[in-house]
């Protein structure tokens, strides 16, 4: 079984109720280890050393945030900017070749929004584009992301389905 390091990246997380269920339906699983960015870099000075360490541990990559103006959280764009460094991610030596890299987003709105018709023109996966470039520029194996929608209307029974979805797709990622 393939270790997950989840690299949970929100800057509003003791608000958050979607996000908070996903965590906690996956933090159990064997293994897993969430790691809470922005508890950890408050002040985005990002201990390089140590997040490095903690890739190369792991098998599986998956960063789990909220979308924030369709993109990620800032403090996930400091952490690759700094973490992902010449000759460990890329460069003459590819130490993380072949390591899956995962995403776990959420979006306030619905696919209805999230589509070309739709008032944001894009699905959600285009925006994540930037993604799919880091893990091939890093030879990691870009994995189908895990979208949950609508988080300002789920009701309870409908955040406890997606919680048992993310729950199968971190043992997809798993396997």
């Amino acid at each position: 079984m393939k270790k997950i390091a989840i690299q949970l990246v929100h800057p509003n997380y003791g608000e958050s109720r979607v996000n908070k269920a996903l965590i906690k339906a996956v933090e159990n699983l064997e293994n897993v280890t969430v790691y809470n960015l922005y508890e950890k870099y408050p002040n985005y000075k990002i201990d390089v050393e140590e997040e490095q360490k903690i890739l190369l541990e792991n098998d599986v990559v998956l960063f789990q945030f909220p979308l924030y103006w369709l993109s990620s959280p800032s403090l996930l764009k400091e952490w690759l900017d700094s973490t992902l460094t010449y000759n460990f991610a890329f460069g003459e030596q590819y130490l993380l070749e072949g390591k899956k890299f995962a995403i776990a987003t959420t979006a306030g709105s619905g696919t209805k929004e999230y589509h070309h018709e739709g008032s944001n023109k894009l699905p959600v996966e285009e925006f994540l584009n930037p993604f799919i470039g880091t893990a091939s520029y890093t030879k990691m194996q870009y994995q189908d992301p895990f979208v949950t929608y609508e988080t300002f209307v789920l009701s309870d029974e409908q955040l406890e389905i997606a919680s048992q979805n993310y729950v199968k797709y971190i043992q997809t990622l798993a396997a």
